[in-house]
């Protein structure tokens, strides 16, 4: 049988791998959506910019641009990825401890 305390020190551990997760993933969340923002700001400003000339002559740097965000976005959604994975581990890890502790 599982005492109280250890059952305590297991969840607390836990607890705590859980927030340090979600710290990782609020950080992510907030740097994609600051890259992004900045990112489209950026596109008006070229787009308003070079509005007087002809759009060939931007359209490298807006392609460059709009790819640069497409792989961060991609890295994103891995890093993102591997924070669920993380998260279910950990979920994982603590249920097969308490089970192993119980018997």
């Amino acid at each position: 049988m599982l005492d109280k305390k250890k059952r305590k020190e297991l969840e607390d551990e836990h607890a705590l791998k859980l927030r340090e997760i979600e710290r990782v993933e609020t950080e992510l969340d907030a740097y994609y959506y600051k890259f992004d923002r900045e990112t489209n700001k950026l596109l008006e400003a070229i787009s308003y910019a070079c509005r007087e000339i002809p759009l060939t002559a931007a359209q490298p740097y807006i392609f460059q641009i709009e790819d640069n965000l497409d792989q961060y976005h991609q890295q994103y959604q891995k890093r993102i990825d591997d924070v669920l994975e993380a998260r279910y581990q950990e979920n994982r890890r603590f249920q097969n401890k308490l089970d192993e502790v119980s018997k």
